[in-house]
């Protein structure tokens, strides 16, 4: 008698076990070993176990390996074949000592071979142990697949959360892209107003008034700067450039900013700049840097009541790539507690409070500087003792480059002498639909000498280009785009224009600066940007990049006009505005400079101007340097004009390609003043 148990608990009991053999003996013994405790159906031949297998799928098979109408492995790969059954376990049953035929059911799949006579044991063994198998690794499967479901449903609900975060920010984005423009734009009829005021006829009293008008607004501008510097900076939009100054400039121009505020209080302001420093170049963002250093001298001055402030710059370790250099604010004032300096980065918080009545602030400056000096890769350092005063620490590991510096250049916020102010020809078309911007920018325009028509909103100024066009009038020298206005925005009318293909450059006038991102602009046919409120010096600069200046006040008629006959002529072909402020700066005092930063107009501007010396870029938007000299020297009128391309492509074969196209030389960038002046030099005649 064969014991038929199986220790501890059975999870396989009533498992449907389906045995096919052709002899009804085998199927006898089979039923009486595993009888008691599966439910045992039976099949004489492969048609008959076809039928029951589609009547009740089996948890498990007995197949005979040798039958009178189709051999085992025949049916074992009919039972594969089929997606329903192909996961059955299926055990050999067999009276064929063979070991290869073994080695093949095994090599099908099968999970045994057993031969015939059937031991009792040995297959109650293997029959339990592949049902429990079996049953685990279908639990396994619905476990899995409970397990996915949930992650998925996590996912989800991760996904609904993230959007949801996304919405938020971009929520947040718009309505302070929104307050920015509604704030924004009114301040700069109020600081425009105020500065064309004050470059007039007035008493000292009413000079006094509007001085506290401008002052007032500039406070309030720089309030609305620090909450929208945070928040464009959580929102991934700020950006870092990377040109060429040196750290005396961004000593100096601080020093401009803040000095009449530290005297203005009776306290000592010492600078000093480390030696080492003071004939090096770097390659970063100025302007950002000179924010970070100016917050740190504005805490210290608002919060110093006696004694001094230093600003020292010197540079820590040096190679032949790279300068770490380190920026320090100390003053003597009233300083922090521990538990204060601990919370000084976090947004809105002042260390400090019991002084804040006297200038509240945002609570941003030290948060921004600390996020500027990161994103320049740099670290911001704190020390302070209540009653001693404190001593911040900017450490940053700049490039070191021999291009000149542009920071005097494209640093805006000194205010410029009026005998340094330029004076153009032509006009200009104004699209804003904000009357008091219109005065303002229209007053600017006229101070400098240019002609201007308004434009309530850019449909209007669509159709006056039309017209003009129809007409075949002269078009506008520029065109100053505001973006956001009534009936058709800055945006779909730039584009417009452009499509017309007149030529003119169109300039955005921007009170939205969270979406201040040039290359965007340019991708909309806007060529530069002037953010609102701007200063005099904002409007000049960017009309240096476009126009050229025809005199300066002090020049007589005729002494201009001799001037610029004996000039010669330089035109300037190149996308990038740093590049072209670089060129412009060093090169107008003895030549005529001709500027155009769209390549597609490149041949034809050539052609109107005939300059002496033209330099080419390579890499620009719509046609490259290669492009343009290729038209140039197939023009008649400019196909003997010296080219020289100014590129980034250094490699020999951009130089080889340049060179063989036509061109007289080739300066890679960075480039320096007195390269670029000796080549022009060598090929002006003598």
């Amino acid at each position: 008698m064969v014991n038929k148990t199986i220790s501890g608990t059975d999870i396989t009991i009533n498992s449907d076990i389906l045995v096919i053999d052709d002899s009804i003996v085998v199927l006898a013994v089979v039923r009486d070993i595993l009888g008691v405790r599966y439910n045992i159906r039976t099949a004489i031949s492969a048609k008959e176990a076809y039928e029951l297998m589609q009547e009740k799928i089996p948890d498990l098979i007995l197949l005979d390996l040798e039958m009178p109408e189709i051999n085992g492995f025949a049916f074992f790969e009919t039972i594969k074949s089929n997606l329903l059954w192909k996961d059955i376990p299926v055990i050999f049953l067999t009276g064929v000592d063979d070991r290869k035929k073994e080695e093949q059911a095994l090599e099908l799949g099968a999970v045994e071979y057993i031969l015939k006579p059937i031991s009792a044991e040995i297959l109650l063994k293997r029959v339990h142990f592949h049902l429990e198998l079996r049953l685990y690794r279908s639990n396994l499967e619905k476990m899995v697949s409970s397990r996915t479901e949930d992650l998925l449903k996590t996912q989800d609900e991760l996904r609904v959360v993230a959007e949801t975060a996304k919405a938020a920010l971009r929520d947040k984005t718009a309505f302070l892209a929104n307050m920015s423009h509604e704030i924004r734009t009114p301040m700069n009829s109020i600081m425009g107003m105020a500065e064309a005021a004050l470059d007039g006829d007035i008493s000292p009293e009413m000079k006094e008034y509007l001085s506290s008008i401008k002052e007032s607004t500039r406070i309030l501008l720089r309030v609305i700067n620090d909450i929208l510097d945070i928040s464009k900076i959580e929102a991934g939009k700020m950006e870092i450039e990377n040109i060429s100054f040196s750290a005396g400039s961004v000593i100096q121009n601080c020093k401009t900013m803040i000095a009449k505020q530290i005297n203005d209080k009776g306290l000592e302001f010492n600078i000093n700049v480390d030696t080492s420093l003071k004939d090096k170049q770097f390659l970063g963002d100025p302007v950002r840097l000179y924010q970070a250093i100016l917050n740190l001298l504005s805490n210290a001055t608002k919060f110093t009541e006696k004694g001094k402030i230093s600003l020292s710059a010197v540079q820590v370790s040096s190679n032949d790539e790279f300068s770490v250099i380190r920026f320090d604010v100390e003053d003597t004032g009233i300083g922090m507690t521990k538990e204060q300096l601990e919370t000084i980065y976090e947004p809105f918080a002042q260390g400090s409070r019991e002084v804040t009545h006297v200038d509240e602030g945002t609570g941003l400056g030290l948060p921004i500087t600390k996020r500027l000096i990161e994103l320049m890769g740099g670290t911001l350092t704190a020390e302070s003792r209540q009653g001693e005063g404190s001593k911040f620490g900017i450490e940053i590991k700049l490039p070191i480059t021999k291009s000149i510096s542009l920071f005097d250049d494209v640093f805006g916020e000194a205010v410029p002498d009026a005998a340094d102010r330029p004076l153009f020809s032509g006009e200009v078309l104004v699209c804003e639909d904000n009357q008091l911007n219109q005065q303002v920018v229209k007053e600017h325009l006229r101070r400098i000498g240019l002609d201007s028509v308004i434009a309530e909103n850019g449909l209007e100024g669509l159709r006056i280009v039309i017209d003009r066009i129809k007409k075949g009038e002269k078009q506008f020298d520029l065109i100053l785009m505001d973006t956001q206005m009534p009936v058709m925005d800055g945006f779909e009318a730039a584009a417009r224009i452009n499509a017309l293909g007149t030529g003119t450059p169109i300039v955005a006038l921007v009170a939205n600066i969270m979406t201040n991102d040039l290359e965007d602009y340019k991708r909309h046919g806007l060529m530069d940007c002037i953010g609102k409120p701007f200063q005099t010096w904002d409007l000049w600069r960017c009309l240096l990049s476009f126009l050229m200046p025809v005199k300066k006040p002090d020049d007589s008629p005729d002494k201009v006009s001799d001037e610029i006959s004996e000039k010669k002529g330089i035109l300037i072909i190149d996308d990038e505005k740093s590049n072209i402020i670089a060129l412009t700066h060093f090169l107008r005092d003895e030549y005529s400079v001709y500027v155009t930063r769209d390549s597609r107009d490149a041949a034809e501007m050539a052609a109107e101007h005939l300059p002496d010396v033209i330099l080419l870029d390579i890499v620009m938007p719509g046609k490259d340097g290669y492009e343009v000299i290729s038209e140039l020297k197939n023009e008649e009128r400019t196909k003997n004009i010296p080219v020289i391309f100014i590129s980034g492509l250094t490699t020999p074969e951009a130089m080889v390609r340049g060179l063989s196209m036509g061109a007289a030389d080739y300066i890679p960038k960075p480039f320096e003043a007195s390269v670029v002046k000796s080549k022009i030099k060598s090929l002006l005649p003598q």
